[in-house]
């Protein structure tokens, strides 16, 4: 089965970018464009706050305030009547700047590692050593302002989410049994007992716990004929 365009191609396109900036101009909201270019509101969002630029003016005043408009979406002045005459700095979406931005970030991208052999080292050991700590991916980049190529450092991938999600398990308690309890209660003493005595079938009955104090199964596998049944208990008790 074929797959459609808005589908089959991952990233926005330069007309995907048009067809935003024109949907802004026209006040449109981020569902009604995303759905006009087969994609999630959230992704228009990303891209329009992404790719803001601020346009000032030859009579640009400054002051402390925020115009009220640019508080909700679309937070630019695309849509705004008012921009031609309007003096404060005007946040701005332009399709062919934003895709031209985006070429740029995905060049260098695929370029590879623009660090010496030094400063590459350094960057390493910054970042292997505070993965091994426990410590966040992010919080080490934005900590160290540092920007991370994949798949170049001596830390593993494997490491990132195991050390940040994963905490170190706290040793199990094994409960005391004293060693008067275990005499002639050990499975070689099951073993030697049927052997004495001849017996070629048995029953064996063991309780599965799943969670502590929760329910309980008490199982009977009757092995000369390979068979098993189980009893869901409400608890595990004596009763």
């Amino acid at each position: 089965m074929q797959e459609n365009n808005s589908t089959a191609i991952k990233h926005l396109t330069l007309d995907d970018r048009i067809e935003i900036q024109n949907g802004l101009y026209n006040g449109l909201t981020f569902k009604a464009i995303a759905k006009k270019i087969g994609k999630d509101p959230t992704t228009v969002s990303k891209e329009v706050k992404k790719h803001i630029q601020i346009h000032k003016p030859l009579n640009c005043v400054t002051q402390s305030h925020t115009c009220p408009a640019l508080l909700k979406p679309p937070y630019i002045c695309n849509p705004c009547y008012k921009r031609r005459n309007c003096r404060l700095p005007k946040p701005m979406y332009v399709a062919k700047v934003a895709h031209a931005e985006y070429e740029g970030l995905l060049a260098e991208a695929r370029s590879g590692i623009p660090l010496n052999k030094e400063e590459f080292y350094e960057v390493d050991s910054i970042v292997s050593n505070g993965i091994k700590k426990g410590q966040h991916l992010y919080h080490i980049l934005q900590t160290n302002e540092l920007d991370l190529q994949k798949g170049y450092l001596s830390v593993s991938a494997v490491e990132f989410p195991r050390v940040v999600k994963f905490k170190a398990r706290k040793p199990r308690q094994i409960e005391y049994v004293p060693k008067k309890l275990k005499v002639g209660r050990t499975y070689d003493d099951f073993l030697a007992y049927i052997d004495e005595n001849e017996i070629s079938s048995w029953v064996e009955m063991d309780t599965l716990v799943g969670r502590v104090g929760g329910r309980a199964i008490l199982t009977f596998d009757f092995t000369f004929c390979n068979f098993m049944f189980g009893i869901l208990l409400e608890n595990k008790t004596s009763n």
